[in-house]
């Protein structure tokens, strides 16, 4: 039995179900309830068993109160890891002090997540997004501000990622802000041992990117080493994406383990000298160094207490179960970030992990005996394995499934070690202030082999499926009906296979209704922060309008509404520039009007047609027009405005009130989310 096999997984499972518990019921005092309730019923049940048959016919009973326990423990560190809610008064009309503990730079603007020091407030981060940049700034600068926090929230688009989710679980931030960079003021420079090592992992960064290398093998190496995977461009991230070799730019188990390889194998001389037990001593030291240098990411951790499991039970002579050490790594990690349950990198990340030490073994059959095909045979397998057991998830998270994963593993799995002892000693070199020139050859040539391989195999013909939708309920069937399979396999009885066949039937079920209720033509002004995206599409086809006279990237626009495309199967998409006309059925687009699924709309600010009075159902104020409701009034009989997400907050609020004081229905799309006619 695997509860037998794994003890652990008796903690982490009702751990795991507390967390889920407190997402459901955010409280103290049931947990602190369940909890003591728990120790009572356990001393009890000690106290009364006192002969030992009387503890033998107990002891199956005892699981359950310590399951209870582990529950409750699960939902307290939900609840105290939380981020704290703040007061209207603690959040605005303010001047607040933080500590910046992370800094990202785009073209025009900066992104900070700010530790909050006022003495006042509970400890809690935020998001700070600057208009401009300043350059000078860094991890660890002491710095003020203006208070006007917002608590994060989604752009209410339909279909979209939960960003308000992701920031809340996977960063611990639930407000933001966005000022211009002028009102960030820095008053000192107080670095903790995280912001230090944040500095000098930039400057080693910045030694990199100081290399005649190519942009793509410098960002790639800090990915690699450092653990800073954000300068990657979106394109090189769609090619590793969809040749199924995603987990190449992301530091992972993957780097850790051959990192751990070669500090062991490197220490040999050790075991010769009869230092067997200090060279593992040395290796487990090095990852748990590189661990927090790299900024303990979830992966990280989850692959260093791992192999730290096991090469502690070597040191001691222990017997170590591979199962048992994941098992430890996630219930290590869950009480230190509960959030992290609900990080799709966590979870892709055990569940990858756990299907390799279950069913990635070589089959004796298939063993030749050759040093060489015995680990291309194993390498095929495993990628066998990774692939099924994260084609649902990689569905449900990113819409896409690759085809071809197995290929680009095997092609890349093989250079990779390699790469990453030449990037280890390169950036060596570079932090030296040397140069040598056939070492980056090297580099860039293997880089461009492994970059070579994603784009071949992602431009391959049926490579890849995009667009593929599959609901939370779909992930939770695929993986029950997964569970019975492999049941049936260990098992050889007919009745899992019949059991998974029902719940295939029902899977199929669900996803037919999930269809049959979908809208198949519709209209969808989006909440973009940018631009104002209408968007009309019919049967598959879809037709993409900005009207603020805004450079699209289809390529962008589809990856940013990739979950609205694929739940409607929209697998074309065209862009209707400003200076054309599309006339499709009963659609008509003519910049500035449009005629979309029976209604009449304007875009003001995208230029405008002067003559007789118009009637139009809809006026849409794009971040281009800056005069009043009432100019608009002169010239256009209309029922309501639409206000775009691009438009600056001070001219959204004097709009809205200019709405209101004229009677005239508004729709804001900055707070009220997108307009959805279907």
């Amino acid at each position: 039995m695997l509860l037998s096999r794994v003890p652990v997984l008796r903690i982490l499972l009702p751990l795991m179900a507390g967390i889920l518990l407190h997402e459901l019921w955010p409280c103290v005092w049931m947990p602190l309830t369940l909890m003591a309730v728990s120790v009572i019923a356990y001393a009890w049940m000690s106290l009364w068993a006192k002969s030992p048959g009387q503890k033998l016919r107990l002891r199956p009973y005892y699981i359950a109160p310590l399951a209870m326990v582990a529950l409750s423990l699960g939902w307290l560190a939900a609840a105290i890891h939380c981020p704290p809610q703040l007061k209207d008064t603690e959040r605005h009309d303010r001047l607040l002090t933080g500590r910046v503990a992370g800094l990202e730079y785009t073209d025009f603007s900066m992104r900070m997540t700010i530790d909050v020091l006022d003495k006042d407030l509970p400890d809690c981060r935020v998001l700070v997004t600057t208009r401009g940049c300043d350059y000078t700034a860094r991890a660890g600068d002491i710095v003020t501000w203006p208070a006007a926090l917002e608590e994060v929230h989604n752009s209410g688009n339909p279909d979209e990622m939960d960003y308000a989710s992701l920031m809340l679980h996977g960063k611990g931030i639930r407000y933001e802000q966005h000022l211009a960079v002028a009102d960030v003021k820095r008053s000192d420079y107080s670095p903790t041992l995280r912001t230090r090592l944040a500095e000098i992992r930039r400057g080693l960064a910045n030694k990199i990117y100081n290399t005649e290398l190519s942009p793509g093998a410098q960002h790639l190496i800090v990915a690699m080493l450092l653990g800073d995977s954000h300068p990657i461009d979106k394109v090189t991230r769609a090619e590793f994406s969809t040749a199924g070799i995603a987990h190449v730019l992301a530091l992972s188990g993957l780097h850790v383990g051959i990192i751990a390889m070669l500090i062991y194998l490197l220490l040999f001389p050790l075991d010769y000298l009869g230092y067997r037990r200090l060279r593992l001593a040395i290796t487990l030291a090095a990852i748990i160094l590189f661990a927090m240098f790299t900024g303990l990411s979830p992966s990280v951790v989850r692959a260093t207490v791992m192999t730290g499991l096991v090469l502690a039970s070597l040191i001691f002579h222990r017997r170590s179960v591979s199962l048992n050490a994941l098992a430890m790594a996630a219930l290590v990690i869950l009480v230190c970030s509960p959030s992290d349950l609900f990080n799709a990198g966590f979870q892709l990340s055990f569940i990858t992990v756990g299907a390799l030490l279950l069913f990635a073994r070589v089959p004796e059959r298939l063993q030749s005996g050759n040093h060489w095909v015995d680990g291309l045979t194993a390498t095929v397998i495993a990628s066998i394995v990774a692939m099924l057991a994260t084609i649902a998830l990689n569905a449900h998270y990113f819409h896409t499934v690759s085809l071809m994963s197995v290929l680009a593993n095997v092609l890349v799995l093989a250079v990779l070690p390699l790469f990453m002892v030449l990037a280890a000693l390169l950036l060596l070199v570079t932090a030296a202030g040397m140069q040598w020139a056939p070492l980056e050859y090297c580099v860039e040539s293997i880089y461009r082999y492994i970059h070579g391989v994603a784009r071949g195999v992602s431009a391959t013909p049926l490579s890849h499926v995009d667009g593929v939708y599959v609901s939370t309920t779909g992930v939770i069937l695929y993986f029950a009906i997964l569970g019975l399979v492999i049941l049936w396999l260990n098992r050889r009885h007919i009745r899992w296979l019949m059991a998974a066949g029902v719940l295939l039937l029902v899977a199929i079920g669900h996803s037919a209704w999930l269809d049959w209720h979908t809208p198949k033509r519709g209209l969808v002004v989006f909440n973009a922060f940018t631009s104002t995206p209408v968007f009309y599409y019919d049967n598959g086809k879809g037709y993409v309008w900005v009207p603020d006279n805004e450079d699209v990237d289809l390529t962008e626009f589809e990856r940013t509404y990739a979950g609205f495309l694929a739940r409607r199967g929209i697998g074309d998409v065209r862009l209707v520039s400003n200076d054309s006309t599309l006339r499709v059925q009963d659609a008509l687009i003519a910049p500035p009007y449009a005629l979309l699924t029976g209604r009449r709309l304007l875009a003001a600010g995208s230029g405008s047609k002067r003559g007789i009075r118009t009637a139009v159902d809809d006026i849409i104020v794009t971040k281009r027009y800056h005069k009043t409701i009432a100019k608009l009034q002169e010239q256009y009989d209309f029922g309501r405005v639409i206000i775009s997400g691009a438009q600056q907050d001070d001219a959204t609020a004097a709009l809205m009130q200019e709405c209101d004081s004229l009677g005239i229905p508004v729709h804001c799309l900055a707070t009220q989310g997108a307009v959805v006619v279907e």
